[in-house]
């Protein structure tokens, strides 16, 4: 009898061995791995579902998902905005109002708090504010009050990336983090990809990287980064453009959350519009893909959707004097 149960044991002892061999075997780990094992340990980067309840509470309760920062076109309002945490693509073929847009973009998020971060390595900041200035006061030549007025209502609002030419990624994700620990940076304007130093027209590899970097950090920082990308050269300025149109196509929109195209009409018809702008992907809107027509008012250089009326900023609460549309 007690041969029996020391046999027993043994067995017993054996297996708990062979278990703990077996676990073993799976937590195996080379230096290179162990690192990132460590990294995940510590930074808890494995959570539990219940961890992000209070996050879709918010999001259906509270109205999360109408958050962000309205585009200057109210047809858009209810179906995409720019939050927090996301990362979109702008693009167009060359002269397409690319960096117009971006301008009026910049004046919107600015009216509605955001702080604002503008890296345009192929327009240095006086060209820049020339050009807001003109979008925000409806003038092609504003006074001196507005001027003044402006001045002190962007303080705090509106910071450049003061640099011309082109930039390393490194020097780039530093200056962006800057922003955001110095001076609240919520909306980073890029202006454009191609003028990331060491990326060629042909290297999708390189830029693919970029995006992704530009992606993770939007997330990481709970940013939004506005990249403005180009469309192939091969294409002619008649031919409607799509997300696949981008140089290094679904390599890069797949990296991204939204992607928005601008293209220009060559009409001959003064009453018909001047560009056309599409949500072509809206990774967490149930509704953001569409197409608007857009006519452009030579006086401020705003797009505007049919019967939209150019609207003055808003500075310090007051009134509107033209808003929304007819």
């Amino acid at each position: 009898m007690v041969q029996h149960t020391e046999k027993s044991r043994g067995h017993v002892i054996l297996g708990i061995h062979q278990g703990l061999e077996a676990v073993s075997e799976k937590l195996v780990l080379t230096p290179h791995l162990l690192q990132s094992y460590l990294e995940i340990e510590s930074e808890q980067s494995i959570r539990s579902a219940d961890e992000f309840t209070k996050e879709v509470l918010d999001y259906y309760i509270l109205g999360e998902e109408k958050q962000g920062i309205k585009l200057p076109w109210p047809k858009l309002e209810n179906t995409f905005r720019l939050r927090n945490g996301e990362c979109t693509i702008i693009a167009g073929i060359n002269s397409s109002g690319k960096s117009l847009v971006v301008g009026q973009i910049t004046l919107a998020a600015m009216a509605q708090q955001a702080t604002v971060l503008s890296v345009s390595l192929e327009m240095p900041p006086r060209s820049q504010l020339i050009r807001m200035w003109r979008q925000a006061s409806l003038s092609a030549t504003p006074d001196l009050d507005f001027g003044i007025e402006f001045n002190s209502w962007s303080r705090g609002k509106l910071y450049f990336f003061d640099k011309e030419g082109s930039i390393d990624m490194n020097t780039l994700e530093a200056g962006i983090r800057y922003s955001i620990a110095h001076y609240g940076v919520n909306l980073i304007t890029v202006d454009s990809l191609m003028t990331i130093s060491g990326i060629r027209n042909d290297d999708y590899t390189a830029q693919k990287e970029v995006v992704c970097r530009l992606a993770d950090l939007s997330r990481d920082l709970d940013c939004h980064i506005l990249l403005v990308a180009h469309a192939r050269k091969s294409m002619s300025v008649k031919d409607k453009i799509d997300r696949f149109s981008i140089r290094g196509a679904g390599e890069l929109t797949d990296r991204v959350d939204n992607v928005i195209l601008l293209q220009r009409y060559y009409s001959d018809d003064e009453l018909d519009a001047d560009c056309w702008l599409a949500i072509s992907k809206a990774r967490h809107w149930d509704t953001g893909e569409c197409e608007i027509d857009l006519w452009l008012d030579l006086a401020s250089l705003n797009v505007l959707t049919e019967g939209q009326k150019p609207a003055k900023l808003v500075m310090y609460g007051q009134e509107p004097e033209k808003t929304g549309e007819v």
